[in-house]
């Protein structure tokens, strides 16, 4: 078993949860909340519920969106290089009537900028037009590449810009391999999961060894919503079936970064915090993925 500290209203909590892969209530804390987060290796409290931005539009949908957010009162954004949005997002972040210091801001390193990472990572820092960002992601592995990559990745982290540093869509070998040779062990991993599919043995790691597992796409981009069992639990707590599918991610200790360019959207996927899926609803959930 491992202990993890979470931040629920503000309030320090210790809670054991429970490490054992078959369980399917691990990671549950039955007092989440939006304003829930898990700390992370370094230390870092990183909100449990975010806002992913992936293919939102530069300029007002995606300025909105995280207006929208920080107003229903998320307190994480998600976005990346590839994305080109990251102007927008930092735009909304300073016209909001947030504190900078109140909202976890994540960027992600393209591969093809591999060679100069640093001028990458001013690069996005400029583009936010902020003084730091919570977390700075590998946005996806080059073989042969990574331990290079993750040196520039540590001195990033040294330097304080970077308060954070992780990965995403990296393989459990690959993050495995990592972990054995990083003077700085990565914080996150961030990889595509939903109830629909995720990569058990990454996942088994990740709790394991203290790495925040992240999930995007949790709502399966749409896919699968009208699924007989995700349909059938929703019904029994009387909430939508992307709600359930956010809940079941928050219960497996992941952290969950729903997108939407929508108002009524973005508020309702937040509203995953006045019930608690049962363990014989969880395990339903988690027989979905094979």
């Amino acid at each position: 078993m491992r202990r993890v500290d979470l931040t629920i209203n503000g309030l320090d909590a210790k809670r054991l949860v429970l490490l054992c892969p078959s369980s399917p209530m691990r990671g549950v804390a039955v007092d989440l909340s939006i304003n829930s987060t898990i700390t992370l290796n370094n230390g870092a409290a990183m909100p449990r519920f975010g806002l992913g931005v992936y293919q939102t539009p530069i300029g007002a949908p995606t300025e909105n969106a995280v207006k929208w957010a920080l107003a229903a009162g998320y307190r994480h954004v998600d976005t990346a290089r590839l994305y080109k949005n990251e102007v927008s997002v930092g735009k909304a972040i300073r016209e909001s009537d947030v504190a900078r210091e109140d909202v976890f801001v994540t960027t992600k390193l393209w591969p093809t900028d591999l060679l100069h990472i640093q001028a990458a990572f001013d690069r996005s820092l400029a583009h936010l037009d902020l003084d730091y960002v919570d977390l700075y992601l590998i946005h996806f592995p080059v073989p042969g590449r990574i331990s290079a990559m993750w040196r520039s990745m540590e001195q990033l982290a040294a330097s304080g810009k970077a308060r954070s540093i992780g990965v995403s869509n990296f393989t459990s070998r690959q993050l495995g391999s990592l972990l054995r040779r990083a003077s700085v062990p990565p914080s996150v991993n961030q990889v595509r999961a939903s109830v629909f599919g995720y990569n058990k043995a990454t996942y088994a790691l990740c709790q394991k060894e203290g790495v925040a597992f992240e999930a995007y796409s949790p709502l399966h981009r749409g896919k699968g919503l009208d699924d007989a069992v995700v349909t059938e639990v929703a019904a029994r707590y009387k909430k939508s079936t992307a709600q359930v599918l956010l809940r079941w991610g928050l219960q497996k200790n992941m952290v969950v970064i729903p997108k939407s360019a929508r108002e009524s959207r973005i508020a309702e996927n937040a509203d995953v915090f006045d019930f608690e899926i049962s363990e014989a609803d969880m395990a339903r959930l988690n027989a979905v993925s094979k």
